[in-house]
């Protein structure tokens, strides 16, 4: 529920040094963030308990380690893992729709006479896109986050997230913001290593945009002693300072996914509030959960759905510890 709800100026039962945000629709008592999850929990700790409607998630700030939020993750992998896979199933479904509308909307703008109308329905595709695969996203995530808290995965959560697409839309963009004096300073620096390494001069590569396409391909193998060293100066500047910096956006769609009236700007702040201290920590979750979709998908096709549906509630169980008691903080 949402955080404005009832509450102003009362106190948390559960954590007195808290404001209420909103009170439990079953006993009314208060809750702050803590209680209600962040808003999305509609009761108390005391009711969820008393009807055995999940348990409270165990892992926190203090307490969560890779190999704690793996072995939490599986449990709740074993237990819901069939409607899991069907949740998946529907995610590809999703996002192979949302491709197909995104190139029947280029096909179209490719045959029309005029560049606005192309540009137009090329972004039209490419927004519709990003509706379709978000809000099912968004959906999965918080169904994952159902069963973390000992709950049934329920399918109908996967379509209750499209209320929130401004605000996706509006992180995608804030985010590509904070991403491009980062994207300018890789392409500064790595052609600057080449022309100090001299394996490139600046005419040369002036001289690329005049090319034809087969002079452009002659050119380019000649260069690519060049191409080397200005794309190993790339990946290195993407992986630090860039991943290191960039690594708090990975917990911004659970965010979203969790918080019932989410803000834009409001969102990422907390996402770098979670990670600070934490970065590391992070991307050994994303490295163990990338190297168990691998595994599926070397195992052939088929364990490849459910290995992306523990992957999304591993992504779901990180979001949860990380944001769990960091208000007290």
């Amino acid at each position: 529920m949402a955080e404005t709800e009832s509450g102003a100026g009362a106190s948390c039962p559960l954590h007195p040094a808290f404001e209420a945000v909103s009170t439990c629709t079953r006993c009314g008592n208060f809750m702050c963030r803590t209680c209600s999850q962040g808003g999305s929990q509609a009761w108390c700790p005391a009711c969820l308990q008393r009807e055995g409607m999940g348990r409270s998630f165990p892992l926190n700030r203090e307490n969560w380690s890779v190999s704690g939020l793996l072995e939490l993750a599986w449990e709740a992998f074993k237990r819901e893992w069939v409607m899991l896979s069907v949740g998946m199933l529907i995610f590809m479904a999703a996002s192979f729709a949302g491709q197909v509308f995104s190139q029947i909307m280029s096909l179209i703008g490719g045959v029309a006479d005029s560049i606005v109308a192309t540009v137009l329905l090329f972004c039209v595709g490419a927004l519709g896109s990003y509706v379709i695969q978000g809000a099912v996203t968004l959906g999965f995530l918080r169904m994952s986050m159902d069963v973390l808290n000992g709950q049934r995965a329920d399918i109908a959560r996967m379509f209750s997230q499209f209320g929130k697409v401004p605000v996706y839309l509006g992180t995608l963009l804030l985010s590509f913001l904070l991403m491009t004096p980062l994207l300018v300073l890789i392409v500064v620096v790595s052609v600057g290593a080449g022309l100090a390494t001299g394996s490139v001069s600046w005419s040369e590569l002036t001289a690329l945009l005049d090319m034809s396409e087969s002079e452009l391909s002659g050119s380019m193998a000649a260069m690519m002693p060049a191409f080397t060293v200005m794309g190993v100066t790339a990946l290195l500047l993407y992986i630090f300072p860039g991943a290191w910096l960039l690594t708090p956006l990975v917990l911004l769609q659970p965010e979203l996914a969790r918080t019932d009236s989410p803000g834009v700007v409001e969102s990422l702040r907390r996402c770098f509030a979670y990670a600070k201290g934490e970065r590391l920590a992070i991307v050994g979750t994303l490295l163990l959960g990338g190297l168990v979709v691998l595994a599926g998908f070397l195992l052939c096709c088929l364990p490849s759905i459910p290995a992306l549906g523990l992957f999304q509630l591993m992504l779901a169980g990180l979001h949860m510890s990380l944001s769990n008691g960091a208000e007290e903080r």
